[in-house]
Formats: structure tokens, sequence, C-alpha cells
């Protein structure tokens, strides 16, 4: 099976990096980059312990970081929407998806972007945030219209 990135007229399965707000990333670093420059200024002054203690947080934080959030994609499959983000991943059978829209919730969801995309299932809403949202909104809608005429033809 081939993979590719978003683009028109591709075998699935398609994936769909998350689109990146700059804001983000800079809240996702403040807490390892502020252990950092602490530590390093306490290094600095002679109190190595304290300045361990806090590389060791810095490492810590980044790494929580980095595990929430590395990598975050979305594929898209014949039958299926698979959501990864850190150590998420989770999939949304296309039979489940009742609507899609574009969204600017500030709910929580696995995205880094405000420029996001809020799929209806009957049990809950899903928020993710595609770098080529509209690609994204047409690719799944044209899948979702594909899946309903195939289940259409084998009923």
């Amino acid at each position: 099976m081939e993979t590719k990135t978003a683009s028109r007229g591709t075998s699935r399965p398609t994936i769909y990096p998350s689109g990146i707000d700059a804001w983000i990333v800079v809240m996702l670093m403040l807490a390892p980059l502020t252990s950092l420059t602490i530590g390093l200024y306490l290094l600095q002054q002679g109190q190595g312990s304290g300045a361990i203690t806090l590389f060791l947080c810095a490492a810590a934080a980044g790494s929580l970081s980095a595990a929430a959030t590395i990598p975050c994609r979305y594929t898209l499959h014949e039958d299926a929407l698979t959501v990864r983000c850190g150590l998420l991943c989770y999939q949304i059978p296309l039979t489940e998806i009742l609507s899609v829209s574009k969204s600017a919730t500030i709910l929580n969801g696995p995205a880094l972007s405000m420029k996001r995309v809020l799929i209806k299932t009957s049990t809950r809403q899903h928020i993710l945030s595609p770098k080529q949202r509209d690609l994204f909104i047409e690719d799944l809608g044209d899948s979702l219209k594909n899946n309903k005429s195939t289940n259409s033809a084998e009923a």
C-alpha cells in the first residue's frame, strides 16, 4: 500500500500533518526553556545540585511535551481516519462520521493549530487541525461519499 502526503489524486492512505501555531510551540517550550535558563544561572552561581535538578526538570518537561505532540498527523484510509498525536492514536471509522466542518473552537483535541476541523460522530466530537484544512475537508467528504455509495451497493 502506497503512502503519500496530502495531494490530489494520490492513492490511499493519505497523510495530513497538523498545522502548528507558533504560540502553541512557545507555550509547550516555555517550561523546559525556563528550567534550562534558571539551571544555567544556578550553575554559573556555583549551585551545581540545584542546576542539575533544573536540568532534569527541563528534560522531563521537554520529553513530556514531545511525547504528547510528536508526531501530530491524520491519515485518511479507505474506511477510516487515523488520528495520531504523540502517544495518542485512534481510528474513526468513516461510517460513524455524521458531519465535518471548519472550526476555531478552544476545546481540547489532538490539534496544534487554532485552524481546526470539527468531526462529529454519534458518540463524540473530534477536533483536528490539518495544515491543508480545505483539502482535508474535501478529501474526507469525497471518502465519505465513496464509502456510503460502496456500502449502499453492497446492501
